[in-house]
C-alpha cells in the first residue's frame, strides 16, 4: 500500500485543495456572491485595439488594469464570470503553495495556500475589489518566486525587474520590495545588502522620476495607484489583512519550526480542518447581505425586468438611496406610482424618486434612469454624457447616448457611438440592434424605448433645475399636458411632502392625461381634501364608494386609540399602505434641498 499512498500524495497534498477551491469558489460567485459580479460587470467596455492600449501606457500600473478590465468583461455573465474569479483565487493557491514549498523544502503543507485563496475570496466579496488588485498580488509573489530561484545576480536582477515590473503593476511594485525585505531579513542568513537598497529605495526613486519628468502626476498617485487602498476603494479590512498575512506567511514557512511526526493522514486532516474553518469566519466576515439585495434590484432594473424587480423588493424592502429609487422606478414603468407609492419604504423623500445632481459616478450613471422614464431627453443625455466623462466609456452610459440622440434625430453622432460600441467586447449585439435604426427611422416608431420618447414634442426648451425636481417636472408638463409620466411623478412628489393642496389643484390635468383614471392614492388624497374644505370644494371630481367605506373603518379604527403608536401598529397591516397612514404617522427630513 505505501507505493500506492506515495503515488498519488502529491495529488492529495497539491492538486485535490485547489480543485476544491476552485469548486467552493465557482458555487460561491455563481450563486450566493453574484453580486460581485452584477456590481462589476459595466464598469468599462474593453477595445482589442493598439490605440486602446496605447492609452493605458501612459500610467504605471496600466497593463495591469488592462488586463483586469479585459476579465472583467467575463462578469457580465453568470457562468464565465463565476468560472473567472474561481480561476484568480485558485492561481493565488497554488502561486502561494510554490513560494512556500520553496522557501520552506516542505511538499505536504498546504495550508499557506488554502488561506491565501481564502483572504482572496473574501476580498472580492468586497465589490470594489477588482480582479486587477488580486493580479497584483499574484504578480509581486510571482515575481518573489523568480527572485528566490536565483542563485546569484540577484542585484541585476532586481535593477532589471523592479522598474519593469512598476511599469506592468504600478503601485503592486511596494508589495513586492515588501516582501523581498522580509524574505531577507527573516531567513535567518545575511542578507545582501545591494538587494535590501534596491528594493527599499529603487521604487521610490522611480515613482519620484515619473512624476516629475514622465507622467506629470501626483507623487502619491503613482506611488499608490492601482493598490486596493485610498478614498477610491473605501474602507475594507480585507487588503490590509491580506498583506499582514503574506508577511506572517513568509516569516512562518522560514522558520525552523519542528512539527511533531504525525501520519499523513492527520497532516491532511488538520490542515483541511484549518483551512474549513478560516473559509467559513473569512464567508461570514465578508458576505454582505444587503449588497446582495441592492444589486439584484439594479440588475432587474437595467434589464428593465419590472414586475420582477417590485415582486423581489416586496419580499426584500431595501432601505439604500438607490433600492427605493429603482422601486420607485419600476412602479413609475408599471403604472403604479400613484397607487403602490406607500406599500415600499420610502424613507428619502424626494431624493427616492430623482437624485439631486451631484458630479459622483454613483449617481450619474443611474440618474438619466429618471430622466428617461419621463420622456425629458435632453436632460437624460445630460446625465448619461457626464456619466462618461466621469466613467469612461461604458455600456449602459452608451446605450442611453445612442437612444437620445436617434431620438434628437442626430444620426452621424448616433453612428459615431453605435459604432465605438460595436468595437468594444461583447458588445456586437446590441450595437446591431441600433444600427438599424440610422436606415430605417421608421422602424423607431414602433420601437418599446424610442417610439413613446418621438411622440413627446417639447414646445420650447428650457434648462433643467439640477436642484429642484418639481419645477423640472412642472416645465415637461407645461410644454406637453399629456406626459403622463412626468405627472406620475409631479403627483408622488407631493404626496411624499403631503401637499394636499397642490395635489387636488393638478387633478384635472392629470385626469386629462390619464384618461379619467384616477389611482387610488390620489382618491385618497382627493378625500381628505374634501373634508378639510367642505365648502370650497365644488367642483365634480368624486371620491370613489370604496375609499369613502376603507377611510370610515380607518377613522374607527383610529378613533379606538388614544396613543398614537398603539394605534399606528393595529393600523399598519391594512392601512400601511395608504395616503392616510402616511399623512398621519409617517414625518421625513426636510427634502427641499
Amino acid at each position: 500500500m505505501k507505493p500506492q499512498f506515495h503515488t498519488y500524495k502529491p495529488f492529495i497534498t497539491k492538486v485535490l485543495p485547489g480543485v476544491l477551491l476552485f469548486l467552493i469558489s465557482f458555487l460561491w460567485f455563481y450563486f450566493p456572491g453574484e453580486y460581485v459580479l452584477i456590481a462589476n460587470r459595466d464598469l468599462a467596455l474593453f477595445h482589442f485595439s493598439p490605440e486602446a492600449l496605447a492609452s493605458i501606457l501612459d500610467q504605471p500600473g496600466g497593463l495591469l488594469e488592462y488586463a483586469g478590465n479585459f476579465l472583467n468583461q467575463f462578469l457580465r455573465f453568470r457562468f464565465a464570470g463565476a468560472l473567472v474569479l474561481a480561476l484568480v483565487i485558485t492561481t493565488g493557491y497554488f502561486i502561494m503553495m510554490g513560494l512556500a514549498a520553496l522557501i520552506s523544502h516542505k511538499k505536504d503543507v498546504y495550508i499557506p495556500g488554502i488561506l491565501t485563496s481564502v483572504l482572496l475570496l473574501g476580498m472580492h466579496n468586497y465589490y470594489p475589489h477588482q480582479i486587477a488588485h488580486s493580479l497584483g498580488f499574484i504578480l509581486a509573489i510571482a515575481l518573489l518566486i523568480s527572485l528566490h530561484t536565483l542563485k546569484k545576480r540577484k542585484f541585476l536582477f532586481l535593477a532589471l525587474a523592479v522598474p519593469i515590473f512598476y511599469l506592468v503593476a504600478g503601485g503592486f511594485v511596494w508589495m513586492f520590495s515588501l516582501l523581498v525585505i522580509v524574505l531577507e531579513l527573516a531567513g535567518g542568513r545575511k542578507a545582501g545588502l545591494l538587494s535590501l537598497l534596491v528594493v527599499s529605495f529603487y521604487p521610490a526613486f522611480l515613482v519620484a522620476a515619473c512624476a516629475a519628468l514622465v507622467c506629470l502626476d501626483p507623487f502619491k498617485e503613482l506611488a499608490l495607484r492601482p493598490l486596493p487602498f485610498g478614498a477610491d476603494y473605501g474602507l475594507s479590512p480585507w487588503p490590509g489583512i491580506f498583506v499582514a498575512w503574506m508577511i506572517i506567511c513568509v516569516v512562518l514557512v522560514q522558520l525552523p519550526i519542528r512539527i511533531p511526526v504525525l501520519k499523513a493522514f492527520w497532516m491532511h486532516i488538520i490542515q483541511g480542518t484549518a483551512g474549513l474553518l478560516a473559509l467559513v469566519l473569512v464567508l461570514h466576515f465578508s458576505y454582505n447581505r444587503k449588497n446582495r439585495e441592492f444589486f439584484q434590484i439594479e440588475k432587474m432594473a437595467v434589464e428593465q425586468e419590472w414586475g420582477k424587480l417590485l415582486e423581489y423588493t416586496t419580499e426584500h424592502p431595501s432601505r439604500n438611496l438607490f433600492g427605493s429609487f429603482y422601486t420607485n422606478l419600476a412602479l413609475a414603468n408599471t403604472g403604479r406610482l400613484c397607487s403602490g407609492l406607500f406599500q415600499y419604504p420610502q424613507s428619502f423623500g424626494r431624493r427616492g424618486l430623482c437624485f439631486i445632481w451631484e458630479a459622483k459616478s454613483e449617481i450619474l450613471r443611474r440618474g438619466s434612469d429618471f430622466f428617461w422614464t419621463v420622456h425629458f431627453v435632453n436632460e437624460a443625455h445630460h446625465w448619461a454624457f457626464e456619466s462618461m466623462i466621469v466613467d469612461g466609456f461604458t455600456r449602459r452610459n452608451l446605450s442611453r447616448l445612442i437612444q437620445a440622440e436617434l431620438v434628437r434625430g442626430n444620426f452621424k453622432v448616433a453612428e459615431k457611438y453605435i459604432d465605438l460600441l460595436g468595437s468594444a467586447m461583447f458588445q456586437k449585439k446590441i450595437a446591431k440592434h441600433y444600427a438599424g435604426f440610422l436606415t430605417d427611422h421608421g422602424a423607431m416608431e414602433i420601437d418599446p424605448e424610442l417610439g413613446p420618447r418621438l411622440k413627446t414634442h417639447m414646445k420650447e426648451d428650457f434648462f433643467s433645475e439640477g436642484m429642484d425636481l418639481e419645477i423640472n417636472l412642472r416645465s415637461l408638463i407645461a410644454n406637453e399636458p399629456l406626459n403622463l409620466g412626468a405627472y406620475d411623478y409631479l403627483m408622488a412628489l407631493m404626496l411624499l411632502e403631503k401637499k394636499v393642496n397642490q395635489v387636488r389643484e393638478a387633478l384635472p390635468g392629470y385626469l386629462r392625461a390619464s384618461g379619467g383614471k384616477l389611482p387610488a392614492l390620489l382618491d385618497e388624497c382627493l378625500l381628505v381634501y374634501q373634508i378639510t374644505h367642505p365648502e370650497e370644494d365644488i367642483s365634480p371630481l368624486q371620491v370613489s364608494a370604496s375609499a369613502i367605506q376603507r377611510f370610515e373603518a380607518y377613522t374607527r379604527v383610529l378613533r379606538e386609540y388614544r396613543d398614537q403608536n398603539a394605534a399606528a401598529r393595529v393600523l399598519y397591516p391594512n392601512y400601511g399602505n395608504s395616503f392616510w397612514f402616511y399623512l398621519n404617522f409617517v414625518s421625513l427630513p426636510n427634502q427641499q434641498q
